[in-house]
């Protein structure tokens, strides 16, 4: 596991919560390499002979130049061809699906139509039961002569030909079956061509990603004027109102929808999340301090959304693991279950976690990102 990601971020300021995607090592770009522009903290990079792969932000190769193209990063996404065949890799060079495909395009909500030898299918982007007590990212199998993403009566439809028959399936209902599948992430979808474009945030910037996706997911919106503030404080209040909205698009119900009326703004999210569960009624005093890291944790991990995630790292390494969190302090086990279900990653290659400190809205879009899509999830351990 390389670290130059985490020194990077902590050099920039960053907590590492937002700040582990772990990339495989840097190396230096060979002489004659062609940096292109960054998108989301990565720029694409051609070789001497030709072949792409992608540099970080000192020009280093952390993502090997093997590729015949590449696209930019976008929601944390690449498409890359590998000879002839079509992929998709995530920002630390792993893929998420696997370069087989002759023809591949996101239709929406992390879905692609894809070309396998001469016939058509649609593919998930993160795998979901497959009914048999395994897994599978074929969401429609590959039996089809042709299949279109398009308009049809004014509503996004898939239309798939076999045979000269075609289905015509309107998204509102594919939707609907992702949920039945058990696709995860299915009530937090990809939206094509939703991202933002803040003054105050750079392609270059190494929280780009998380503001992408933050803002594509419904998440989190800018704070005015086209700014997203990126390095402004979170206050107890913001951390309940993204907690009751997470509450809320997991559980299905339309609080997120609900107006405020005369009531103070926090008030319906303060009042959803002691409903909910998530905090208890007199916990918090002041809804208008920063928030601290710990208390992020906190909140976050009493929603449905975390308690349904599966964990992807040991739980007892963690614990050992995290060196300034012990058993028996403030929100110990909610720190903990976040770290096991690769959604914190520390402040540093030991795994600090610094839990009296506060937290910005750049570091926050990272927290629920990664809450929100499965793809994003981190892998603490090696073993």
């Amino acid at each position: 596991m390389a670290l130059f990601w985490k020194q990077l971020f902590r050099t920039a300021g960053a907590l590492a919560i937002l700040g582990a995607l772990l990339c495989p090592l840097a190396l230096a770009a060979p002489e004659g390499t062609i940096i292109w522009g960054y998108q989301e903290g990565l720029a694409k990079a051609q070789s001497p002979d030709g072949k792409f792969g992608f540099a970080n932000l000192k020009r280093e190769i952390v993502i090997p130049m093997q590729y015949t193209s590449v696209l930019d990063f976008s929601l944390g996404l690449s498409q890359v061809q590998l000879g002839s065949r079509l992929g998709v890799i995530r920002q630390d060079g792993a893929y998420l699906i696997q370069p087989e495909y002759g023809s591949l395009y996101h239709m929406d909500a992390g879905l692609y139509i894809a070309q396998k030898g001469t016939k058509w299918g649609v593919l998930s982007l993160v795998p979901f039961p497959d009914g048999n007590g395994g897994s599978t990212q074929v969401f429609y199998d590959f039996i089809y002569d042709s299949a279109e993403f398009t308009k049809v009566g004014g509503m996004d439809t898939l239309v798939l030909t076999k045979d000269g028959q075609k289905t015509v399936v309107p998204f509102y209902q594919i939707s609907q079956l992702m949920l039945e599948r058990q696709v995860p992430s299915a009530r937090f979808p990809l939206s094509r061509g939703v991202l933002p474009d803040f003054d105050d945030v750079s392609p270059r910037d190494w929280f780009d990603v998380w503001v992408d996706l933050a803002y594509n997911l419904g998440l989190m919106s800018g704070t005015g004027d086209n700014y997203f503030s990126p390095r402004r404080t979170m206050t107890v209040a913001e951390a309940l109102q993204l907690a009751a909205g997470m509450e809320s698009r997991q559980n299905g119900d339309n609080f997120h929808t609900q107006p405020n009326h005369d009531r103070v703004w926090y008030q319906p999210a303060v009042d959803y999340c002691i409903a909910s569960g998530i905090i208890r009624s007199g916990e918090f005093s002041n809804y208008n301090r920063p928030v601290t890291r710990a208390e992020m944790a906190r909140i976050f991990a009493a929603t449905s959304l975390a308690k349904s995630l599966p964990n992807r790292n040991d739980l007892a390494k963690v614990k050992a693991s995290v060196p300034d969190v012990k058993a028996g302090d403030y929100a110990a086990d909610a720190i903990y279950s976040l770290y096991a279900k690769g959604i914190l990653a520390g402040t540093d290659s030991s795994y600090t976690f610094r839990p009296k400190a506060t937290i910005t809205r750049a570091e926050t879009a990272g927290i629920v990102s990664r809450l929100a899509r499965a793809e994003q999830r981190l892998t603490l351990f090696s073993s």
